[in-house]
C-alpha cells in the first residue's frame, strides 16, 4: 500500500452523506479500470457504471456504508466514517473506520438463493462482487474491501486483434 495514491475522506455516520462517500469511490474504480488519472472528456456530472469493475466495486462498497450507518450506527448518526481509498495502477482497495456497534462476520450464513429476500443481502452482495472483504471488529471496527482489475485474456480481444502484455 506504501507509495500509492490514497484519498482520505471522513463523513458522518449517515444515510444522508452516502452519496458523497460512494461518488468519491466510483471515481476512484474509474481511476483504476480507465488505468488514468485523468477526468473522463465528457466531463459529465455524476458518475459513470458502465464498467463492471466500477460497478461492481460501487455496490460492493455502498453496502457495506449501508450497514455501518443503519446497523453500528442504529440509525442516529453520531459517529463518523473514514475511508482511506488506495488506488493502485491494477486494484482498488477502501478501509473503512466506524465506532459503532460491532458483529461478527462469521455469523452470516451463506444466502439461500431459492428464497426471496427484501433485505439483509448486503453482506452477500459485498462477497461475491469483491475479492477480499475483511472485518475486524474494534474500535474501531475496521473494514477492507479489495477488489483487482481482472487480467485480459486473449479471448477478451476482438477477433484478428493481439493482446501485448508488457
Amino acid at each position: 500500500m506504501r507509495g500509492r495514491p490514497s484519498i482520505q475522506l471522513t463523513v458522518p455516520g449517515s444515510l444522508r452523506y452516502r452519496q458523497v462517500a460512494v461518488r468519491v469511490v466510483a471515481e476512484a474504480a474509474r481511476m483504476v479500470s480507465e488505468g488514468t488519472s485523468e477526468p473522463p472528456v465528457n466531463g459529465a456530472d455524476g458518475y459513470d457504471l458502465r464498467n463492471p469493475f466500477d460497478s461492481a466495486f460501487v455496490s460492493a462498497f455502498a453496502e457495506i456504508f449501508n450497514n455501518i450507518a443503519i446497523h453500528a450506527y442504529q440509525r442516529t448518526a453520531t459517529g463518523a466514517i473514514e475511508l482511506i481509498i488506495t488506488i493502485g495502477e491494477d486494484y482498488l482497495e477502501v478501509e473503512i473506520r466506524d465506532d459503532g456497534v460491532a458483529f461478527d462476520l462469521d455469523t452470516v450464513a451463506p444466502l439461500a438463493l431459492d428464497e426471496l429476500h427484501e433485505g439483509g443481502m448486503g453482506i452477500h452482495i459485498a462477497r461475491t462482487m469483491l475479492d477480499e472483504l475483511h472485518y475486524e471488529a474494534g474500535p474501531p471496527n475496521l473494514w477492507r474491501l479489495r477488489k483487482a482489475l481482472p487480467v485480459a485474456s486473449a479471448s477478451d480481444t476482438p477477433s484478428g486483434s493481439t493482446l501485448t502484455m508488457s
